[in-house]
């Protein structure tokens, strides 16, 4: 099955849906809920010295977090033909199924580090409405 879906895929897709997960957790974590989301961790406004260190930092963040989506695209992309979606619908279904799996760990992790609810609920968004949106990219893409 891996060497058929290997040879068989929209990588065009799959590469598409990972960079639009990777463009939604830039507006996310930014212009929807960068400041909360800071706030709920604690994570004071950075000095003009620390955003120098930060630039620093970011590129290989971004880097990872980019290969991080394409391989959670890949994957997608390899459950989504193993099963035989290729509408929208069942790309709903298939992405709000995985979140799931994506998101169990973030209550888990959160509930013993006694994080505030509502910065549970900012990550787990992002996860549940980027996880669909590839899989809705990647199921209709044929």
């Amino acid at each position: 099955m891996l060497n058929q879906f290997l040879s068989s895929a929209n990588w065009l897709a799959i590469i598409v849906a990972a960079i639009a997960y990777y463009a939604l957790g830039a507006l996310w974590f930014s212009v929807l809920f960068g400041k909360q989301w800071m706030a709920l961790n604690g994570i004071p406004e950075p000095t003009p010295e620390r955003k120098e260190e930060m630039k620093k930092l970011m590129m290989p963040m971004l880097l990872k977090s980019l290969v991080m989506s394409l391989v959670l695209a890949f994957f997608i992309g390899l459950i989504g033909m193993s099963i035989g979606i290729h509408q929208c619908v069942p790309g709903i279904k298939l992405g709000l199924g995985l979140s799931v799996i994506a998101v169990i760990p973030l209550i888990m992790a959160d509930m013993y580090l006694m994080k505030p609810l509502k910065l549970w609920v900012i990550d787990a968004g992002y996860h549940i409405i980027g996880i669909v949106l590839m899989s809705i990219i990647i199921s209709v893409w044929q």
